[in-house]
């Protein structure tokens, strides 16, 4: 998908299909690069690892594209005579040693993360990691394979700017929007920092929980009673308790299971039930009723001697 997308923007702001294989070719070899990382390092993939991948595509593709959009530029104000090998390696050699220390600097954005411990360090150091591995590598390749893939690629007919009528109704919309924050320099420096300022108050209710807890229309209830209970007892006390969490109106269906599944991955006791409660829909619940004010009751209700 990020390919296509990359293969659109190409066609449509440059008019040029062959300029779209640079930024295509140079996304998997980025990727690719990252898994080598992931294996060399024992990173297992799982979602997170993926998600620092995911996550790092944006960037990735940036410094192709500027690259290329670039290179384009100077071919499109370069003397008709002038090698076009040499017009492209002028023109990587003007935007790649910032695109490279740009990348750098995304990179080490992530640094923090490696500083947080037990859970939350468990659970997001693998996406910094991967997201520290694919933006090193676009880093990389930003000066070494996407030059030479201009120079394969970037050939033909070059239409300019001015002739894309795409490009020419963007810079119709913002020639007059930039010579108006131009023109009011103050101002609009002081809206920015009044809408920076602005964002103070909500900061602070954010709340600073690391997980908060997902109102996702179901509930999760585990409780425990005591050891060594029969099978027979324990699938009596689950039906009970079954029914009396169905009585409930904003109930929708409940699924209990006591014991432990044939697998040892699950290490769950005969006295430790599970149930899965599925709720309705808030608008079919009771006037006033909350989700905080159903868990105490179901709590209240499930209070066996």
């Amino acid at each position: 998908e990020e390919s296509i997308v990359v293969a659109l923007v190409c066609i449509v702001f440059l008019l040029h299909v062959r300029s779209a294989l640079v930024a295509i070719l140079m996304l998997p070899v980025g990727v690719l690069m990252s898994f080598l990382a992931m294996r060399l390092l024992g990173i297992g993939s799982n979602i997170m690892s993926l998600g620092g991948i995911a996550i790092a595509i944006g960037a990735m593709i940036d410094a192709a594209i500027v690259m290329i959009e670039n290179a384009h530029k100077h071919l499109e104000r370069a003397a008709p005579d002038k090698p076009r090998t040499e017009i492209l390696i002028e023109a990587a050699s003007e935007v790649g040693p910032a695109l490279f220390f740009s990348l750098l600097i995304i990179t080490v954005s992530f640094l923090p993360i490696f500083t947080l411990e037990a859970q939350e360090g468990r659970l997001f150091k693998p996406l910094a990691y991967t997201k520290t591995f694919a933006m090193a590598a676009a880093a990389l390749l930003s000066i070494t394979l996407v030059p030479a893939l201009m120079i394969l690629f970037v050939r033909g007919r070059i239409i300019p700017e001015r002739r894309n009528p795409v490009n020419r109704f963007l810079i119709w919309i913002y020639r007059p929007v930039m010579r108006l924050v131009l023109k009011a320099k103050t101002l609009t420096i002081a809206i920015a920092l009044a809408l920076l300022a602005a964002t103070g108050f909500p900061a602070t209710r954010i709340g600073s929980e690391f997980m908060p807890n997902l109102n996702e229309g179901t509930l999760f209830y585990m409780p425990t009673t005591l050891p060594g209970i029969s099978i027979t007892k324990a699938t009596e006390l689950l039906q009970i308790m079954n029914r009396i969490l169905k009585s409930f109106p904003e109930v929708l269906s409940v699924f209990g299971k006591v014991g432990r599944a044939g697998t040892a991955t699950d290490p769950a006791p005969t006295e430790m039930f599970e149930t899965i409660i599925n709720l309705k829909d808030p608008s079919e619940w009771r006037e006033g009723m909350t989700l905080e004010k159903l868990i105490q009751e179901m709590d209240r209700a499930l209070q066996f001697p």
